[in-house]
């Protein structure tokens, strides 16, 4: 039996070693390349929950640096404008017996 990998999803298979006259060897290699398979394809949903996971990942580190914002836009600046003392300011001058 003789097996040759070319990659994590490439598997080539020659049968010369096999013996045509042995049943039990012949069900072994065909055993042996469904395991091979199952093999891989346990690889690569391995690879793609890896990828997906280093996307939750950056996704989260994005999200939790983000800046906060102080007003009710993102990206305006808050500044106090002291609107009570000038609420007061405008009735004293405008709306008493002496303005």
């Amino acid at each position: 039996m003789n097996f040759n990998v070319g990659g994590p999803s490439h598997f080539s298979y020659s049968t010369s070693s096999l013996s045509s006259s042995s049943e039990d060897n012949s069900e072994d290699g065909v055993q042996l390349m469904d395991d091979l398979q199952a093999i891989d394809v346990e690889q690569e949903a391995m690879i793609k929950h890896q990828e997906n996971l280093i996307l939750l990942t950056q996704y989260l580190n994005q999200r939790s640096n983000r800046v906060t914002h102080g007003g009710s836009i993102p990206g305006n600046i808050v500044i106090n404008r002291d609107r009570e003392n000038a609420s007061r300011n405008l009735i004293n001058d405008y709306f008493t017996e002496n303005p």
